[in-house]
């Protein structure tokens, strides 16, 4: 089952993304590669870096715990981790 994935980062690196993924794992993958990019093009300081990298984090870890058990049951799963905001939607 493909998976809607947005998510966002708010504050002083914000920006917002979308796409479609395959599952859960896929999405945990994006996510890694865009924060990591994030972290590296948008001039953060290395509190600011390490700060996003610890969101990401926390949100993967709920991710591989809760998401794939959600949208399988064709719900919709998010959550949010300080300025870090992730959902999964499934598209069917």
């Amino acid at each position: 089952m493909a998976l809607r994935m947005q998510w966002s980062i708010d504050g002083t690196f914000s920006g917002a993304a979308g796409q479609t993924v395959r599952d859960v794992q896929e999405a945990v993958q994006w996510l890694d590669g865009s924060v990591t990019r994030v972290q590296e093009r948008a001039n953060l300081t290395s509190f600011e870096a390490a700060q996003l990298g610890e969101c990401a984090r926390l949100i993967r870890a709920r991710m591989l715990d809760e998401a794939d058990s959600a949208t399988s049951c064709d719900r919709h799963w998010s959550a949010t981790v300080g300025p870090l905001s992730m959902t999964l939607t499934p598209t069917g």
